[in-house]
């Protein structure tokens, strides 16, 4: 078996040194392994994880579709920072499931609990490489096998709401978030998501719930001023807030 341990790393170092020569000069030459490795691991599914993960982190920012970066609009100074993000006008992708999303996407069959996959490999996708539809796929694959992990699912909500516009899908992930121990105002932000998008009553049963079983901590004052406005909201019969405050977050 040493035998084997030993073959199986000279011939994942020189695919990765002949990788990393060819994604210098045409990163198209990059090719990730297929799904079907893991039924040829004998039984090293995480040795060889840990191996793809080391080449992978090499060149987390290349892109093998050869298109042009995306270039993203800047902040609307006129808009708060919930509103900008779910009605700008964003680019395509620069990359579509990607050389990166396939290699993470590999290395989470072999090992489901490579937990440093989802934290920094699916926000990579997401922030550098910008593969939105990858990023989405190892997030959610992040939060089947980690559903109470707070700072997964909090990042996962950033994607939906800043990658992926759905704003309805980000208050769902930051409430649950909040629940799983994610900071007090977390609760908040998730009320106002749930707010714009006609769900001020389920917001105003979360809030009044988190605050009856006094889990809002030092963040009380501002869960409660949040909830004022949800109950203006729904006395108004208006799904969206007249005064919103400022975003204190």
């Amino acid at each position: 078996m040493n035998l084997f341990l030993v073959t199986v790393a000279v011939f994942i170092g020189l695919q990765a040194f002949l990788g990393q020569q060819r994604s210098y000069v045409k990163p198209t030459h990059l090719v990730p392994p297929s799904n079907s490795i893991k039924h040829f691991t004998f039984g090293y599914d995480h040795f060889l994880s840990a191996l793809m993960w080391v080449r992978v982190v090499q060149d987390f920012h290349v892109c093998d579709q050869q298109k042009e970066r995306a270039v993203f609009p800047g902040p609307n100074p006129n808009l708060d920072p919930i509103t900008d993000a779910l009605t700008r006008e964003l680019p395509d992708s620069t990359c579509e499931m990607g050389w990166v999303y396939k290699m993470l996407d590999v290395i989470t069959e072999l090992s489901p609990n490579f937990k440093r996959v989802y934290y920094d490999g699916a926000t990579m996708l997401s922030v550098i490489v910008d593969d939105r539809e990858g990023a989405k796929k190892i997030y959610d694959k992040g939060i089947e096998m980690y559903p109470d992990d707070w700072n997964i699912l909090y990042r996962a909500a950033y994607h939906e709401l800043f990658e992926m516009q759905d704003g309805a899908k980000a208050g769902e992930l930051l409430f649950r978030a909040a629940d799983r121990g994610a900071p007090g105002w977390v609760y908040s932000l998730a009320a106002k998501l749930h707010t714009r998008f006609g769900k001020a009553a389920l917001a105003k049963g979360i809030l009044e719930s988190v605050l009856a079983g006094d889990r809002a901590g030092p963040f009380r004052d501002r869960l409660e001023r949040q909830l004022g406005i949800i109950n203006q909201t729904l006395e108004s019969g208006d799904t969206e807030p007249q005064d919103q405050p400022q975003s204190d977050e």
